[in-house]
């Protein structure tokens, strides 16, 4: 028996599926945290009079995509195994991209889904720390693009 999911406009934690390759969940996810990143640059003008402002405009630069992900450790699976890159004693021996799917589905049984393409494993880690009970792994992930459908 699975949660149900409220009919409110807030989207809860449980709402949520990340997939690997295979389109197995993931699981054991404590955080899964997309993110985006452009530079900007200022465009400047010397001794700029009139309006007291000193940029003229500002320019973007490329988006950068990153993706972090912290998982608890299990016998059957660590991190690099449950991403689909099996049988790996380090990231160096990656020698293929990743995709990743994350599935919401919302109160009425609507669903959105995003893919992130051609994920790279930029860094990986793991945290055993006196206190706590669990091991928690870590992974820094870089995709190429990302596509919503």
């Amino acid at each position: 028996m699975s949660t149900q999911i409220p009919f409110r406009n807030t989207v809860v934690s449980y709402a949520y599926t990340i997939k690997n390759d295979a389109g197995e969940p993931i699981g054991t996810l404590q955080g899964f945290n997309p993110s985006a990143n452009r530079t900007l640059e200022r465009v400047r003008e010397l001794r700029r009079t009139g309006d007291n402002r000193d940029t003229f405009e500002i320019v973007p630069g490329r988006t950068e995509f990153t993706i972090t992900v912290d998982r608890i450790e299990t016998y059957a699976d660590d991190l690099l195994s449950a991403l689909g890159i099996s049988d790996l004693e380090h990231i160096t021996n990656a020698t293929r991209s990743l995709q990743i799917t994350e599935e919401v589905i919302g109160p009425n049984g609507e669903t959105r889904v995003i893919h992130y393409q051609n994920c790279w494993v930029q860094s990986w880690s793991k945290s055993i720390r006196e206190g706590t009970v669990t091991v928690t792994e870590n992974a820094t992930l870089w995709p190429e693009s990302i596509r919503v459908s």
